[in-house]
């Protein structure tokens, strides 16, 4: 029995040619990172952004519960030290410092942004004001 599935297995019929079978098309990416008009430049490097602002505020978000934590379980196994203790409460202290001061510069940036007219929060507009306009 073990045989004849070695044969069947080894056996030229039941294995796929690879000049006669289809695996599909190969097709490029979407167009999200070549643009092609200024419209389209000005969009890309929104998004581009945006994918930074947002990639680096959730890293930061992510550090704060890292070390919130940390300070948690090291106050928790301070055993009454109060040097320990003070240490713990001082580390969840600054954590919290830190991610309030993320979320204030956001938001002073789009204040200061609104006050001045510009849309800073939203540069694919304000580059597509400062591109030169083509007249027909």
């Amino acid at each position: 029995m073990i045989t004849k599935l070695i044969a069947q297995i080894t056996s030229p019929s039941l294995s796929p040619n690879p000049s006669s079978t289809p695996i599909g098309t190969f097709k490029a990416p979407s167009s999200a990172f070549a643009p092609t008009t200024k419209f389209e430049a000005a969009a890309t490097f929104e998004r581009i952004l945006s994918i930074a602002i947002g990639g680096f505020t959730i890293v930061a978000a992510i550090y704060f519960l890292f070390t919130f934590i940390t300070a948690a379980f090291s106050w928790m196994g301070a055993g009454g030290d109060a040097g320990k203790i003070t240490q713990a409460r001082d580390t969840m202290t600054n954590g919290l410092i830190g991610l309030i001061i993320l979320v204030a510069a956001y938001a002073v940036v789009g204040i200061i942004g609104t006050m001045l007219g510009i849309d800073i929060l939203n540069p694919g507009t304000l580059l597509l004001k400062l591109a030169p306009s083509s007249t027909n």
